[in-house]
């Protein structure tokens, strides 16, 4: 039996497979993004774009399916201010979604956090730096500043939330 995979090659930078990224996915990184990207060593790209979550910090996760494609999810959030460090408040947070990434991000803006995805890309990859074989790689914006972000899991859902906590960060408290 021959299978074959598809070409998700379109719309993502040609730039040289010496990419740190392309390394471990196999795939370049999206157009815009390489470009901001293209002198960074995996190190660099983790810390600039995938920065710790030291200020949200996703304590607890959990989803209720209730039917019709509508899902209640419960989260307890940690925030730090930047200026006290290792003071974090936790928040209990709950709504009812469609998805994993619009209830994380309707929770994100019930603290102030708010993030607008322009772009989404998710890859699956060989796994390394443990079990970690997903990246979600955004373009996000809060009003009128945007950056790029990246985040890692075990799952689709993981590496995109871990993203948008990222995108928060970035675009929130850097």
């Amino acid at each position: 039996m021959r299978t074959t995979t598809p070409d998700h090659s379109a719309g993502l930078s040609t730039r040289s497979d010496s990419c740190p990224f392309a390394e471990r996915f196999g795939r370049r990184l999206p157009r815009g993004f390489a470009d901001e990207a293209e002198t960074l060593d995996w190190r660099e790209l983790l810390d600039t774009y995938a920065p710790s979550t030291d200020h949200f910090h996703l304590a607890d996760f959990s989803r209720r399916p209730l039917g019709r494609g509508i899902t209640a999810y419960e989260a307890i959030l940690a925030t730090r201010d930047p200026s006290a460090p290792g003071e974090f408040t936790a928040h209990r947070l709950t709504t009812e979604s469609c998805g994993d990434l619009t209830a994380m991000s309707e929770m994100l803006g019930r603290i102030g956090a708010r993030v607008e995805i322009e772009r989404f890309h998710q890859y699956e990859g060989e796994a390394f730096d443990g079990s970690e074989s997903w990246c979600t790689i955004l373009r996000a914006t809060c009003g009128r500043r945007a950056t790029w972000a990246m985040g890692f899991g075990r799952s689709p859902s993981e590496a995109s939330i871990a993203a948008l906590l990222s995108a928060a960060t970035l675009l929130h408290l850097r």
